[in-house]
């Protein structure tokens, strides 16, 4: 409990440093593995989010430079900012259970549209259990996109 209110007072000083000051963090967890995970309220989140996400992971890797300086165990930090990676996680999954079903029915490969290497991992992971379905990553750079086909 000492550590969490430690990585809370960090938080706190992090984001009020960077000049915001309506938030409020909602969740701190850390992991098995010791990772952190970090869930933060701003109001009006929208700069904060950015497009597509964009501008969470500036965030979060200043702040785990920050706690992985001050706080011992901690091998990564995973940040969330209105619940926006939460929500897209769960829509990326369903995008992978999806496709999996069409890839079965039409018999034929799937290709998803291009994505993040974090999004695209989470694709592969969600239908790593289906022994019938097999993913791969093809392009290159911001085209790289998972193909999700069938195997008999």
């Amino acid at each position: 409990m000492e550590k969490i209110n430690e990585i809370k007072n960090i938080i706190d000083e992090f984001f009020r440093n960077a000049g915001i000051f309506d938030f409020s963090v909602k969740n701190i967890e850390i992991s098995a593995d010791h990772v952190l995970n970090v869930n933060v309220f701003i109001n009006d989140a929208r700069i904060y989010i950015g497009e597509d996400g964009r501008n969470i992971k500036p965030f979060e890797n200043v702040l785990r430079l920050i706690i992985k300086r001050k706080v011992d165990n901690i091998s990564s930090v995973y940040l969330d900012i209105n619940n926006y990676r939460g929500l897209k996680e769960g829509a990326l999954r369903e995008l992978a259970k999806k496709a999996a079903r069409r890839a079965r029915f039409y018999k034929t490969p799937v290709a998803l549209e291009a994505m993040s290497s974090y999004d695209r991992r989470i694709i592969h992971t969600e239908l790593t259990g289906h022994p019938d379905i097999r993913t791969e990553s093809v392009g290159e750079g911001e085209n790289r996109r998972v193909v999700v086909k069938y195997i008999s």
